[in-house]
């Protein structure tokens, strides 16, 4: 800071060289920041995974698994029962599951929770849990591990788990007369997927009904309050911001939970196991663990991929080896990016437990099949329950928590791995980019303060060398200069002379704070805008949920985008000055830069790609001088129509529309626009509901954090001042 206050600094080599080359520099920054993350698919630019726990021991477990029989004829019995029964209800077979696991002697419990939509029109869904406990002979259930598959009833569009809880039953009939077991297995079934996940975690972790959300632990800006009540007009109740989901409450349970493999299997023979590890917010579970399913596969014999990458074919090709990585590593980012999980295994990170899901793969799978993938051998019960048995045994072996390793990589293939502190130089590398620009602008102004200064300088140094009596009647000249001018008929001083003078003299710092706390409090308004639009579309014009919210926050987003600009002069009586709109230039870059780098700690991907598509418009956003002709012009409309388009909303609706031409591209461009919207609709109406169930971040970080930013950025390319 005394660098930057001294008054004298202007004058240093490196202020002349930034002012001249900063723009030269950000883009260099930026485009560097993308090769960066590119060449990191390169072997030369990763490492190969290694095992940082020892006392895993996965190479010492001796196969003994002999269930494939067993799994067989659950896996036939289980289909005979939803033919038979169920074949046209969404309902979970709980008689069924009950009676085959107290048939393994397990401690069988049933687990019952409540969903109240919260953008339902008071809709309420229940479920039920299955779970069963193998207690462990030698411990007194301290610790527990758990091995869960979800139920997907014959209706659903997914993939059947019929496999999946069979191989999960065949394998409790194994392990139950085992002796070695230190730890609990808890082989749980779930019903609706993840939202029957979450009500078991939360349940066993002892979190009541009336406990707050993430979400909700941020505060409502709708909430009934003293000074808001909303309720009053009918429109809100206070029922609508208590917690949605009701997990209710377990009959039975175990000791802390170590770790949890999630069971995806539809047929008895795949072709490949799909390691899924993504979690909640772009989580990930501890990398020993995802080493160890990866080894043990090979182990037993089953092939493995991650992002459909095809690491058993050996290529010589080292571009097709570089690009099946930065594929890879994209498909990771991509999945961070929305912050679901892709498994019932992402719910458990919050908790603090490694999990990670096995998902079985075949020829035509709908997820896309990798090279050459007809040319594996089929794995079958016999190899999935080794895989299963060896995975657990090693984790059984664990003296601790899963502490080493990493928590925070990436993946550019199955046996390679990308550290934290190789991925986090890219996302530094823009943010240095904003930053270098912010202070390009920061010491232009200080310069010209001090240029303003040299000049008046210099003329009282003129008028002492000529001596005290000319220095004296230059001052008297200059005196009667300005009485003349005041004398001259028609000049007038006014008030609104003295406070345009003093507006041109003075930088309004309240201006700017007030704008920046009013534009951060649209964000939060809108963040919390969902239930209101939601209940104003069904009340008023009959119209779903989704609908309902999309066209509330387009809406939105219009009427800030004409009223917004006008939001910097709230409390100016003249005219903008280019100092203060540079200031507030300078202070949305730094937070642009702060924000993305905060985020990146988290959840690089959500940092990475914020920057990768916020940073062009950030760089070349500036302070508008009239005047400039005709080139001047095009390039401010420039700046605003790239401005427009990366408004979040924008995003999303361009990135679906995209998307779509992309899977159907026989269809004609309204067709496709169409489908872009509709998508674009469900996108945002699922990124609220996991906001509000689960406490996913990309809405809130949307709302609060990006459109505030988004919102000052227009205000600055709306602007024009004088020079």
């Amino acid at each position: 800071m005394g660098l930057l206050s001294d008054p004298e600094y202007g004058s240093a080599q490196w202020v002349r060289v930034l002012r001249k080359i900063h723009g030269l520099l950000s883009v260099l920054f930026y485009i560097g920041a993308i090769v960066w993350f590119v060449m990191l698919g390169n072997k030369t630019f990763n490492n190969e995974t290694y095992f940082s726990e020892n006392a895993l021991l996965p190479g010492l477990v001796t196969n003994e698994f002999n269930g494939e029989p067993a799994a067989k004829q659950f896996f036939n019995e289980f289909n005979e029962e939803l033919k038979d029964k169920y074949e046209d209800t969404d309902v979970m077979p709980v008689p069924w599951l009950v009676a085959k696991m107290s048939q393994l002697h397990l401690e069988v419990y049933t687990h019952n929770f409540t969903l109240n939509y919260p953008l339902g029109e008071g809709r309420v869904y229940t479920g039920t849990n299955v779970y069963g406990i193998l207690r462990a002979p030698r411990t007194s259930s301290l610790e527990a591990l758990v091995v869960s598959a979800p139920y997907r009833p014959p209706s659903s569009h997914q993939k059947s788990t019929a496999a999946g809880i069979a191989l999960m039953l065949a394998f409790a009939q194994f392990a139950r007369p085992q002796k070695y077991w230190a730890k609990d297995i808890i082989f749980l079934v779930t019903e609706h997927e993840q939202l029957g996940m979450q009500a078991w975690l939360e349940a066993y972790h002892g979190i009541q009904s009336d406990a707050e959300t993430f979400y909700t632990s941020l505060g409502s800006f709708w909430k009934p309050n003293p000074f808001l009540d909303l309720s009053t007009f009918g429109t809100l109740t206070k029922a609508d911001h208590e917690k949605c989901l009701n997990p209710g409450r377990l009959k039975g349970r175990s000791g802390s939970i170590q770790a949890a493999i999630n069971l995806e299997f539809d047929v008895p023979k795949i072709k490949y196991v799909e390691v899924k590890i993504e979690g909640l917010n772009g989580q990930l579970p501890n990398l020993d663990l995802v080493n160890l399913v990866h080894k043990l596969c090979v182990k037993s014999g089953v092939h493995h991929s991650y992002k459909n990458s095809y690491s058993w074919v050996r290529s010589r090709n080292k571009y097709d080896e570089w690009w099946n990585s930065v594929s890879t590593m994209l498909g990771m980012v991509t999945t961070q990016l929305a912050g679901v999980p892709n498994g019932n295994h992402g719910l458990f990170h919050r908790f603090g437990i490694e999990a990670v899901t096995l998902e079985g793969r075949g020829p035509g799978d709908p997820a896309g099949d990798p090279p050459q993938v007809n040319a594996l051998t089929s794995a079958n019960f016999y190899r999935l329950g080794a895989a299963l048995e060896t995975v657990l045994r090693s984790l059984n072996n664990l003296l601790e928590r899963f502490h080493q390793s990493y928590f925070f990589y990436l993946l550019p293939q199955t046996g390679r791995f990308v550290s934290i502190g190789q991925y986090m130089p890219s996302l530094c590398l823009i943010s240095a980019a904003m930053l270098i620009k912010s202070l390009a602008l920061w010491v232009s102004l200080q310069k010209e303060d001090k240029t303003n200064k040299k000049e008046k300088s210099k003329k009282d140094d003129k008028a002492k060398v000529s001596g005290d009596d000319s220095s004296t009647e230059v001052e008297e000249k200059e005196t009667k200069e300005k009485s003349a001018v005041s004398k001259v008929p028609g000049a007038k001083k006014t008030k609104g002379d003295a406070q345009r003078k003093k507006s041109e003299e003075t930088l309004s710092v309240v201006n700017v704070g007030l704008n920046y706390f009013l534009v951060h409090l649209l964000g939060y308004a809108v963040m919390n805008s969902p239930l209101l639009f939601s209940q104003i579309g069904s009340k008023y014009y009959n119209l779903p949920s989704e609908v309902s919210v999309y066209y509330g926050l387009a809406i939105t987003s219009a009427v800030l985008t004409l009223l917004s600009p006008f939001m910097m002069r709230v409390l100016r009586s003249g005219p903008m000055h280019y100092e203060e709109v540079a200031l507030v230039n300078i202070l949305v870059l730094i937070e642009l830069a702060t924000i993305c780098l905060s985020v990146g700690m988290h959840n690089f991907s959500l940092g990475f790609v914020m920057a990768t598509l916020l940073a062009p418009v950030a760089l070349v956003s500036g302070v508008n001088v009239r005047g400039g002709g005709k080139i001047r012009s095009i390039l401010v409309q420039f700046k605003r129509l790239l401005c427009i388009i990366s408004h979040p909303l924008c995003l999303v609706t361009l990135g679906m529309i995209i998307y779509s031409k992309m899977l159907f591209p026989e269809e004609s461009n309204m067709h496709v626009i169409g489908r872009g919207r509709d998508a674009a609709m469900q996108a945002i109406m699922y990124s609220v509901v996991d906001s509000l169930i689960y406490g996913n971040w990309l809405f809130n970080v949307a709302t609060s954090l990006v459109l505030p930013t988004w919102i000052i950025f227009w205000q600055i390319n709306c602007s024009s001042v004088d020079k």
